[in-house]
Parts: structure tokens; C-alpha cells; sequence
């Protein structure tokens, strides 16, 4: 009996290790995926689209609530980020995936911080599941091909992710 059971045991683990890492990767854009192609109108009405194979300049993604103490964290260097980089250099879009959250007060938030990038609020969790985000803050960099360099936090050597996001900046110096 014991060796039936063990058997057994041993059938449902390795079955489980088959079917485990599909659903862990469904939907997970890591560094080197391509990102998956989407349309936004931000909470003040700009239109941001990656749907092209190729974009103008890199972009900037921010997964973020407004229940987040580490999100709030972030702003001071987000915003610092935002102010060197775009609109010349980096498209940004702040997300928020609507976990627990609603637009009204993502609109809240954003006048209280008075956040300056644009910000969106993705009802239903639509872009942020496209990029399989678990948790936030995510940020995630894309190339001007539309292939993801950067997902984590907000990188320590921003202007080295920047630069290979974009080719014809590899010869510029960028300072912090």
C-alpha cells in the first residue's frame, strides 16, 4: 500500500510540474519578449498606442494602485524621470490595473501628488494581464522595436536602460 500511495504521489507532483509553469508563464512579457501591443486613452484624455512594429521612442511603463505604499514611494523619482526623459526622449504612461481601485480615485490621487505623466486607469485589468503583472510597482521598458529591456522597479542605471532602448542615443551622454 505504501508503495501505491508513493507512486501515486509521485504521478500528481510530476503531473502538476507540467501544468505549473504553463499558467505561471501565460500572459508574462519578460525581458527580450516582445511587449504586446495595446491602445490607452489616459484619465485626461491623451491616446497612447503600442500597436506599430516599431515606435518613435522607448516607453515607459508604470503598474501602480493608489493603495500602494511603495508606489507612493516612487513619485519624487518618477516624476524625476519623466521631467529628463519625456516627451524628446521616452514615451510614459503611469497604469493603474483597477485592483481594488477605481478611476475615481486614481483621478484623486493623481491631483493630490500632482503627478505629471500621463496616467491611465485599466478597467478590468485589460493591459496590465496582456503583461502578466502580479504586483506593483512594476516598471517595465520598451525599445523602439517593441521589445522589452527592463522589467522590475525603477532601474538604478535608468540612462544605461535608456540607451540601449535606443540606438541612436548610444553615443549621447546621458547623466542622471
Amino acid at each position: 500500500m505504501k508503495a501505491d500511495e508513493m507512486n501515486m504521489n509521485i504521478a500528481i507532483l510530476a503531473a502538476l510540474l507540467l501544468l505549473f509553469p504553463c499558467s505561471a508563464v501565460a500572459g508574462y512579457v519578460g525581458v527580450g519578449d516582445k511587449a504586446p501591443a495595446f491602445q490607452a486613452t489616459t484619465i485626461d484624455g491623451q491616446k497612447i498606442s503600442l500597436d506599430n512594429p516599431k515606435s518613435e521612442k522607448p516607453l515607459f511603463l508604470v503598474f501602480w494602485t493608489t493603495w500602494c505604499p511603495v508606489c507612493e514611494e516612487s513619485i519624487p523619482r518618477l516624476k524625476e524621470i519623466y521631467s529628463k526623459y519625456s516627451p524628446k526622449d521616452l514615451t510614459f504612461l503611469a497604469i493603474n490595473p483597477g485592483v481594488n481601485d477605481s478611476l475615481r480615485k486614481t483621478q484623486l490621487y493623481v491631483d493630490k501628488y500632482h503627478i505629471p505623466y500621463p496616467v491611465m486607469f485599466d478597467k478590468g485589468g485589460v493591459i496590465s494581464k496582456s503583461f502578466g503583472i502580479n504586483g506593483v510597482p512594476t516598471i517595465i521598458i520598451v525599445d523602439k522595436n517593441n521589445i522589452v529591456r527592463h522589467r522590475d522597479g525603477i532601474p538604478e542605471n535608468i540612462d544605461e536602460v535608456i540607451r540601449s532602448s535606443t540606438p541612436e542615443m548610444s553615443s549621447a551622454r546621458l547623466t542622471r
